[in-house]
């Protein structure tokens, strides 16, 4: 039998109340906090991964996505969730400060990276969230190493293979195209990662997403890209997860569908679903606290 939790609240969809602006003052605090902390190395297989920790308490390894580095993350998500435990961001292979080493890009490869990565770090067991590109890593290591995650938190994400739903033609040429200055990358990524209402009513969006500092290439954005393409998927062996599992879905991404996380907690079972009214992929900038308020909830009770 198939459970899983479905919440809808104000709380969880803020845009069935009229949609509020992130407070810059916050904000700007929060996004002083996670410039300071220290980019600290580790070596873990044939690559040395950057990354930072902010709070104290049981580990959280927050996962990436594609064409991301850890600069990236909401700086009020990152700050709600650091609250109550110890949070890792890191760059995955390539990507900013993590060196590409010698092994092909592939999800399992990434997997086997943060599974390195977590025991380096002197954990047998944590909790996982994975953005995007990130939560197909979660979801694969959830599923191949399950004794070493405790609970998972997939954000943007997709089953994979033939099951999955794709995003349109125009968006993943959008989404895949590395031409042009850092401006002119930004503003494409933002056209498919926060909805036109939401850019339209808070056109400020230095006011709630980071300045990037780190930077990624376009080859390695292409072997991630391939990665990507060529993962087979999980959607067979979803039933298979014992692992408790929280689902986050914007009811108005365009890169990742958001029918494909009804795929997900369908198969996936006493898996959590929150779906946030008027969010993009790129949700957690326009509901940071919201969401780590869902995140914090979810690994304090589920079983």
């Amino acid at each position: 039998m198939k459970i899983f939790a479905l919440i809808f609240s104000a709380l969880l969809l803020p845009a069935l109340a009229q949609a509020q602006p992130v407070n810059e003052q916050a904000y700007k605090a929060a996004l002083k906090q996670m410039d300071s902390a220290p980019v600290l190395r580790v070596t873990v297989g044939d690559i040395e991964i950057a990354y930072k920790t902010m709070g104290e308490g049981a580990p959280l390894f927050a996962i990436t996505g594609n064409g991301d580095t850890m600069d990236l993350w909401s700086p009020l998500f990152i700050q709600g969730l650091a609250s109550e435990r110890k949070v890792y961001i890191f760059d995955n292979r390539g990507a900013g400060l993590t060196s590409s080493g010698t092994k092909p890009f592939s999800i399992k490869q990434f997997a086997l990276d943060t599974a390195g990565f977590i025991r380096a770090m002197g954990y047998t067991k944590t909790d996982l969230l994975g953005f995007s590109m990130g939560s197909r890593i979660a979801a694969q290591l959830t599923i191949d190493q399950p004794s070493l995650v405790t609970k998972t938190v997939l954000y943007g994400s997709a089953p994979g293979g033939k099951v999955e739903i794709q995003r349109t033609a125009a968006t993943q040429k959008i989404f895949a195209d590395t031409s042009g200055t850092p401006k002119d990358k930004m503003q494409r990524m933002l056209s498919v990662l926060i909805p036109d209402s939401w850019l339209k009513a808070y056109p400020d969006v230095a006011s709630y997403i980071p300045p990037a500092s780190e930077t990624i290439t376009a080859s390695v954005r292409a072997k991630q890209n391939k990665a990507v393409a060529n993962w087979p998927g999980i959607y067979d062996q979803l039933p298979s997860i014992k692992t408790p599992t929280l689902v986050m879905a914007g009811t108005e991404d365009q890169v990742i569908p958001p029918g494909n996380a009804l795929l997900l907690v369908e198969q996936i079972p006493a898996s959590w679903l929150v779906r946030f009214r008027g969010g993009g992929h790129g949700m957690m900038f326009q509901f940071p606290e919201q969401m780590a308020d869902a995140v914090n909830t979810f690994l304090d009770t589920s079983n």
